[in-house]
């Protein structure tokens, strides 16, 4: 024992330098980045709902494979699409995330999307891409009361800030094509509105 003790003593300098590259190099090997981890898109800020995806909107990270979740877009697929709720930084981009118009294919086979005329403007400015409503068609005399035309329709579109001044917007809504006939037909002779539905 004595004799470990004196050969420790000895070359205590050298064991002390030998310990410290080996705390640098395991250091160095925590803060190097995970080359097993998924590269993933996020958002690189707090999105509003309804905002249109730039690259400069995302970022890209990486993290474990066994904590991706399923259907993530790329930047170049995101790019362009509306945000279909509220995203935080940090958050993946899925397919379900966001809204392309021209892309259905979140909505079943038999989806389509309508343009809706809303006499008040102000109706528009509370929705949220996104948002489930039920559109409903009120006759032009109002006499015969107001009716559920197209329930549980799903908000896709919305005009820009600068379009709710006028008299009128137009909303697109997504609906399954029986829906989307009824609101065609309702268009012609009733006002049409929306309910947000849970």
């Amino acid at each position: 024992m004595e004799r470990i003790r004196a050969a420790l003593f000895d070359h205590r300098r050298a064991l002390a330098a030998a310990l410290t590259v080996l705390a640098v190099l395991t250091a160095v090997q925590a803060a190097r980045p995970d080359d097993t981890g998924v590269p993933v898109v996020v958002a690189a800020s707090d999105l509003d709902s309804g905002h249109v995806l730039t690259s400069a909107d995302l970022a890209e990270v990486s993290i474990p494979p066994g904590a991706t979740p399923s259907h993530l877009l790329s930047v170049e697929a995101a790019t362009g699409r509306r945000v279909a709720g509220p995203l935080r930084a940090g958050e993946p981009i899925t397919d379900r995330r966001v809204i392309d118009p021209r892309d259905l294919s979140g909505h079943g086979d038999d989806a389509a999307l309508t343009m809706v005329r809303l006499d008040d403007p102000s109706i528009a400015a509370g929705l949220r891409v996104g948002d489930r409503v039920d559109v409903v068609a009120t006759d032009l005399d109002e006499q015969a009361g107001a009716r559920v035309v197209a329930p549980a329709a799903s908000i896709a579109l919305l005009p820009r800030g600068d379009d709710l001044s006028g008299d009128a917007v137009s909303v697109g809504v997504v609906t399954d094509r029986a829906a989307a006939l009824d609101l065609a037909a309702a268009a012609v002779d009733t006002r049409l509105s929306v309910i947000v539905s849970s």
